[in-house]
């Protein structure tokens, strides 16, 4: 499910004030890489966002690629997930805020829960010693009920 594009603009709109403040450079590919982003409604890698791209078309280095993913997760546009091995993972934050990960180590599947005694464990340890709590990211590794006969498992 795409953004809609009202969110897209705010998105676009909270973008921009943050490479004004931080004064970086506010670019054309920068903002399509955004477009992009809020086409697709899973998670996903850095290369696999640059491969989307040229199968659209788009005319945007793997270097523009990986830094507006920078730039999108310090400005929390983008949350910055690291599921299993090396490839960090990206979402936008305001699609399923504050959620969770549960992620099989057999096959890779990644189920999205929310579970609000969690975001109480979280207000209750950040307050504790004295901070704002902001937002968290939580990752149960399991495995799946039978790993054998799981239909996300491409390991054959």
């Amino acid at each position: 499910m795409a953004t809609p594009t009202s969110d897209i603009e705010l998105l676009k709109q909270q973008f921009a004030e943050y490479l004004r403040l931080k004064k970086y450079r506010n670019t054309q590919e920068r903002y399509k890489v955004l477009d992009r982003i809020a086409e697709l409604d899973r998670h996903f890698s850095a290369d696999e966002l640059y491969m989307y791209m040229n199968t659209k078309g788009d005319h945007v280095s793997r270097a523009t690629v990986y830094s507006t993913l920078d730039l999108l997760t310090k400005c929390t546009i983008l949350m910055k997930h690291r599921f299993q091995g090396d490839s960090a993972h990206f979402e936008l934050a305001s699609r399923m805020p504050d959620h969770d990960h549960l992620i099989c180590v057999e096959c890779g599947h990644i189920v999205e829960f929310r579970e609000k005694s969690i975001d109480d464990i979280r207000n209750k340890v950040a307050e504790g010693l004295g901070f704002k709590p902001l937002m968290h990211s939580l990752q149960i590794f399991a495995v799946c009920p039978d790993p054998v006969t799981c239909v996300h498992n491409t390991n054959e």
